[in-house]
């Protein structure tokens, strides 16, 4: 986690930029699709905290390099970052998703943070990608639990939809993501994929070819996250 206490405005605010044309917006959308991806990989390298039940568990697997929190007197935050569902061959190519949402209050400065979260129930995977949905709202989420010894499964626990971490000097804690939103980062998903192959849905459900950008992420998503011996059961 790194804090910035400067006066920054134009975080804030925008800044105006000439239009750019539609193969440099590609371009720039495929580098930085290519970047999300190797630093999703190093941020799977930390999660050791995270139980390895609720890793076991879940049904797709988010992961928000540095998610940014900004603020002057009113805050926002915005992270882009991958998510990748289990199908019966395994983990699935990766989909390019962002997070977003403000908040009111008296803020001053920029936090960012490596964010991790997990869809535990088959209905969040499905909200996921009818469109955009808001985690807390239109599924419920909470902090995840850290350490195998505190993992203990109350009815809070066993309901929540998502489960969402963030990474602090090298460790992972439970983290409150209430009021974000999550859609399809559109841009990333064509850069990678190409105009006719980035369906979010056929990527997840593994129809899709993964790309060799991609073949390190999804390298050590199947270390992290080995297949469970009995599949998730299909309710939820």
């Amino acid at each position: 986690m790194r804090i910035v206490t400067a006066f920054l405005p134009l975080l804030v605010m925008g800044c105006s930029e000439p239009p750019q044309s539609a193969a440099a917006i590609r371009t720039s959308a495929g580098n930085r699709a290519a970047d999300e991806l190797a630093e999703a990989a190093q941020v799977l390298d930390e999660m050791a905290t995270i139980p390895s039940a609720r890793r076991d568990l879940c049904r797709c697997v988010a992961v928000i390099p540095s998610l940014v929190r900004a603020g002057l007197f009113v805050g926002g935050r915005h992270g882009d970052g991958v998510v990748s569902c289990r199908t019966p061959a395994g983990w699935s190519p990766p989909a390019f998703v962002s997070i977003g949402g403000g908040s009111a209050g008296l803020q001053f400065g920029l936090e960012s943070s490596d964010v991790v979260m997990l869809i535990m129930t088959e209905r969040a995977k499905t909200r996921l990608f009818q469109g955009d949905f808001t985690i807390g709202a239109d599924v419920s989420a909470a902090a995840g639990p850290v350490g195998e010894a505190k993992e203990v499964a109350t009815d809070a626990n066993v309901r929540t939809e998502v489960l969402a971490y963030a990474r602090s000097r090298g460790l992972f804690a439970g983290v409150e993501l209430s009021g974000a939103v999550m859609k399809q980062d559109t841009d990333a998903l064509v850069a990678t994929y190409g105009e006719g192959a980035a369906n979010v849905r056929a990527i997840l459900a593994g129809e899709t070819s993964t790309p060799p950008v991609a073949s390190t992420f999804l390298t050590k998503l199947m270390a992290v996250f080995p297949k469970p011996a009995t599949e998730p059961t299909s309710g939820g």
